[in-house]
């Protein structure tokens, strides 16, 4: 990271009122703690933010990160809009409304005369938010809803794009990317010790060293780097519990998990050749070990985790007798999106989901063909 992209950044928070925070649909907790660390930040500045995630919901292990409970799933009022009637000929004598199904109908009654269609205009009014920053987010397809439904604002308003990826698109007004940096909050730290150099707390010590633990896998993945290590024992010094982190994090699977993670790996296929690994779980397996969907997002991390030597893991789960959703993650240059394209997956060039209508095997058989066929044809370019 460049000083003069932090003092970039300064400026554009310091003429800001309203600030939006997002990152992409369903983030790892390093998108996620990095999120909540710029908020806290911004809070630092006097600054409102709003940190919005397409479709988020609070997955336990992250639930002591502060702030956690105030991220919205979904974007409301990002821009009014006015409609100006000329009343200056007829005065107005009564206003009223009312809603039909989707339609709103609107009744006024002049005071004298009647209205004409050129009296009434509808005027776009001004976004809600005067700067968007995005963190952990290599493409804006991958900001899911709030960025197929609310696009002109990507490209209207001021849009600081932080983060680590190799991938990214530079889609922002300001880039802030470092591909040395082996997670985004170990980005984040560096800019707050620019903007906050003696303000850094431990709850944005917290946020930060919760986003490095869990980008490295505890520090063990083959990301680590000295200057990562040396930030995770700067933000210990500035009062992140790294005891309560590991514990949050590593021990809280619960006997219920542990049975699902067990089917999970007796399941377990792969192709050594094309470097792919795959599983699946079925309604009964839910029923059988006391698990719930929302354990799929801590399992499939697992089977990220302890697949090391493949580069696509697949999980399949059922979420009905006639539908299944799956999990794609890629570990190489070959975007998850691109593999599974055919199946119009959400997400980004890491990881990518969709649901898909049939029987569980058949799901299987046609998805994994499918990727095989898409991998073969990468390797063959």
């Amino acid at each position: 990271m460049k000083e003069n992209q932090a003092q970039q950044l300064k400026e554009q928070i310091l003429k800001s009122h309203k600030i939006l925070i997002t990152a992409k649909h369903s983030p790892a907790g390093d998108g996620l703690a990095s999120a909540l660390a710029l908020s806290l930040i911004l809070k630092k500045f006097n600054k409102n933010a709003d940190i919005i995630i397409d479709n988020f919901s609070v997955n336990e292990n992250y639930s002591f990160l502060p702030g956690i409970k105030n991220i919205r799933p979904q974007a409301d009022k990002l821009k009014k809009f006015t409609l100006n009637v000329n009343i200056a000929q007829t005065g107005l004598e009564d206003l009223a409304y009312d809603i039909h199904g989707s339609t709103l109908k609107i009744y006024l009654s002049p005071h004298h005369g009647q209205f004409e269609p050129e009296d009434i205009k509808l005027e776009t009014g001004e976004f809600t938010y005067d700067l968007i920053i995005t963190v952990d987010t290599p493409e804006l397809e991958a900001l899911g809803k709030l960025y197929d439904y609310h696009r002109d604002i990507f490209f209207k308003v001021p849009l600081v794009n932080i983060d680590h990826h190799l991938t990214n698109e530079q889609y922002g007004h300001l880039n802030i990317i470092d591909i040395t940096a082996s997670s985004v909050s170990e980005i984040i730290f560096e800019l707050a010790k620019y903007l906050l150099p003696d303000e850094i707390d431990s709850e944005i010590a917290t946020c930060l060293l919760t986003g490095l633990i869990d980008k490295t896998k505890s520090f063990k993945s083959a990301s680590v780097t000295p200057h990562a290590l040396s930030v995770a024992s700067e933000l210990m010094k500035l009062g992140a519990n790294r005891k309560e982190i590991v514990s949050k994090l590593y021990q809280t699977k619960t006997i219920s998990m542990l049975k699902l993670w067990g089917k999970i790996l007796a399941r377990l296929q792969s192709d050594n050749n094309l470097k792919i690994v795959w599983s699946k779980v079925d309604l009964t397996d839910f029923t059988e070990s006391g698990a719930n969907f929302k354990d799929v997002p801590n399992i499939a991390e697992e089977l990220i985790t302890s697949s090391p030597q493949a580069e696509v893991i697949v999980l399949f789960y059922q979420t009905n007798l006639e539908e299944a959703k799956v999990i794609i993650h890629s570990q190489s240059s070959i975007s998850a999106l691109a593999l599974a394209k055919a199946f119009s997956p959400i997400g980004d060039k890491t990881q990518g989901y969709f649901s898909i209508h049939g029987n569980l095997n058949e799901i299987e058989q046609q998805v994994i063909t499918e990727i095989k066929n898409q991998l073969a044809g990468f390797k063959q370019v």
